[in-house]
């Protein structure tokens, strides 16, 4: 949901994400140790490996695992300078360590928030949206270490107006409020894992529990909640409310409904089956008090009974460290499409409430396992994806790659992205809002213009959150939601992956990040390894480290030594040699 309109400014699609030094110290360990957990999980998939002849592959090397747990736990690779301390440190213990301090990082929360705020809320390209706000705000829940049951409980209770309350976000779709019907379907999907909404029109083919009698009874927890947005003011108003004299409206039209036109008793009965809040396993509530519905169906969703929460929680949890879910599609649980290790998600479900539903602390075994920490190189031909013997080469999101990018910029770059960006919205909404005033007090009235309201104090509260928001990762953000714009179908509507478009592979070869990070200035990467490093050698095995994290192999340092000898210019030598490396499909992959 778009709150402010688009700058003109924001053309530019940049930057993101930078480095941060780690924590000094790890973060402390749960009440639980993890450790029990990773022995867990190296025994029940060690036992199916040996059950069906599988050979994992070999453990990574510590550049392949240096890399690929940077982009997993803080969604960029790292620096420089935290690669060759990494790669020149003892080896005892090493990873654990780091594991810890990435988990400590306040960038592990927003990388958390961003694929899970993906499940909830469409990429926006807009330089000013409630996407971001709402990732900002569960990102800040995760850092301060609120279990997701906390997170879950605050969305499916969420009310009041976006900027004192970004868990709303999820209650609005294309800019107005989403229908009854979509938001069953998502919160459903998206908290537990279970899609209901084909059970809307007919009955689910193959799970007897979700019948259009259980959609309606799930529909019905949420029948007086409203999100609504008002346009009259600039910004935009955005709220959610919830109005339980509506059930009493429908119970008196109900208890009279014999009296009314046929066609207005058919329309009195539907609005009556969306009043009966229910689940499958006979949990309900009162019409009495229809205020406290949503507040009940958050009491069962978190249940401790109520294992499939914390199954699909579990699931999608592996599914960040893997690619791919226990069960596929990660958000898809039926009786008909059951886990590839049971025992092992039971496992990682009941680890969650016994530890505060701590994301982190589930994530932190799982990083730990030795399946984590195998090699992406030369798998078993006998493997399956769902075997977990060798590490997924997987594509990197489009927060992921344009982090990867802007990872590489100086501050000053990306500061210049975001003043054309977020500070150019804000500062004309602050322009425009100045002016209002003014209008006012002189009695001016612009003529064959709409005139706007102004909330102040509602502006001030979004703009503190707004820039609030770290540079590179609010770039990210924004940059996505510009990508995913580019790869429209034919119904305009926007991809939510990073496909490799032809439009987006332009931006990315010919925008000016990628230029600016080509740039011969001081601060720039070039201009760094330039000054930096003595020799040819030195800088591109520089190079390699700041955007593959790894030196080159022999073979490739012989040939890049090789090829900027036959240059004219040893400074256009070493921007075809950045720029071939960031177009390479090993910078674009996590692996």
């Amino acid at each position: 949901m778009r709150i402010l309109l688009a700058s003109t400014a924001a053309c530019a699609l940049l930057s993101l994400l930078a480095a941060r030094a780690l924590a000094d110290k790890p973060q402390p360990r749960p009440a639980e140790p993890s450790d029990s957990l990773t022995a867990l999980i190296d025994t029940e998939l060690a036992k199916v490996w040996a059950r069906d002849g599988i050979a994992p592959a070999a453990p990574a090397t510590d550049e392949e695992f240096l890399r690929r747990v940077y982009l997993d736990t803080v969604g960029v690779p790292p620096t420089y300078e935290e690669a060759t301390r990494f790669l020149g440190e003892p080896q005892a213990g090493k990873r654990a360590h780091l594991i810890d301090a990435l988990l400590a990082d306040e960038r592990s929360g927003l990388h958390f928030a961003n694929q899970w705020a993906l499940t909830l809320v469409r990429r926006d390209p807009g330089p000013i949206s409630g996407g971001q706000l709402f990732a900002q705000w569960m990102a800040a829940e995760i850092n301060a270490g609120k279990g997701f049951d906390s997170i879950a409980r605050a969305i499916v209770t969420a009310q009041g107006a976006l900027y004192d309350n970004p868990a709303i976000v999820p209650y609005f779709a294309d800019g107005e409020g989403i229908m009854l019907a979509d938001l069953t379907g998502k919160l459903n999907k998206a908290l537990r894992g279970v899609q209901v909404q084909c059970a809307q029109c007919h009955d689910h083919p193959y799970d007897p529990a979700l019948t259009q009698k259980a959609f309606e009874g799930f529909a019905s927890w949420f029948a007086i909640t409203k999100g609504a947005v008002d346009n009259d003011y600039q910004p935009a108003r955005a709220y959610v409310m919830q109005d339980p004299a509506a059930v009493k409206k429908v119970i008196d039209l109900y208890n009279k409904r014999m009296t009314l036109k046929p066609e207005q008793r058919q329309q009195v009965e539907l609005y009556w089956r969306y009043i009966q809040p229910s689940t499958p396993d006979g949990t309900t509530a009162s019409q009495d008090d229809p205020a406290a519905w949503r507040g009940k169906y958050a009491d069962w969703l978190l249940a401790d009974q109520n294992k499939q929460t914390r199954r699909y929680v579990a699931n999608r949890m592996w599914s960040f460290a893997f690619g791919t879910g226990l069960v596929n599609p990660v958000d898809d649980f039926t009786p008909l499409n059951t886990a590839s290790h049971p025992e092992l998600l039971d496992a990682l479900a009941d680890f969650l409430p016994r530890n505060g539903w701590n994301l982190k602390a589930l994530f932190r075994a799982i990083l730990n396992s030795r399946a984590y920490q195998l090699s992406s190189r030369k798998p078993d031909p006998k493997a399956q994806a769902w075997h977990f013997a060798a590490y997924p080469v997987r594509q990197l999101s489009a927060e992921q790659f344009l982090g990867a990018l802007l990872n590489l910029l100086a501050d000053k770059q990306v500061q210049d992205v975001v003043k054309a960006t977020r500070e150019t919205a804000l500062a004309k909404y602050a322009e425009d809002l100045a002016k209002a005033q003014k209008d006012a007090q002189e009695g001016k009235s612009a003529p064959n213009t709409q005139r706007y309201k102004y909330d102040p104090e509602g502006f001030d509260k979004l703009r503190k959150q707004f820039e609030a928001m770290p540079m590179r990762w609010y770039i990210a953000r924004f940059g996505a939601g510009r990508y995913a714009a580019l790869s429209q179908d034919d119904e305009m509507n926007a991809s939510e992956g990073f496909t490799g478009s032809i439009d987006q592979a332009l931006v990315v070869m010919n925008g000016s990040f990628t230029n600016g990070l080509a740039a011969s200035t001081p601060d720039s990467v070039l201009g760094r390894v330039t000054s930096g490093f003595e020799g040819t050698e030195k800088r591109i095995q520089a190079l390699y480290l700041h955007t593959l994290s790894r030196k080159p192999t022999a073979a490739e340092l012989q040939r890049m030594v090789k090829f900027s000898q036959e240059q004219d210019s040893k400074q256009w030598a070493g921007e075809d040699i950045l720029f071939a490396l960031l177009m390479s499909t090993e910078f674009a992959t996590n692996h």
